[in-house]
């Protein structure tokens, strides 16, 4: 999928899809880098470095949607 096909979600988008879809996979994909300068963090996002979202990618459930973010 070419990035200008993913689509943006505000933080009130995404809040309506938790509210929606109860369970929702949030992963921050920062590197470390950019973990430490900026700390702050979703309330409840898994930290997966953007090197390694292909290797986790398999093991995360096809029927929850999936935000990711980054700075």
């Amino acid at each position: 999928m070419r990035a200008e096909a993913v689509p943006r979600r505000s933080p009130e988008e995404i809040r309506e899809l938790r509210a929606k879809h109860g369970d929702v996979r949030l992963l921050d994909v920062r590197t470390r880098d950019a973990r430490e300068l900026h700390p702050q963090a979703v309330p409840g996002a898994e930290w997966v470095p953007l090197a390694d979202v292909v290797e986790y990618a398999r093991s995360l459930p096809r029927d929850i949607p999936l935000v990711t973010y980054c700075t």
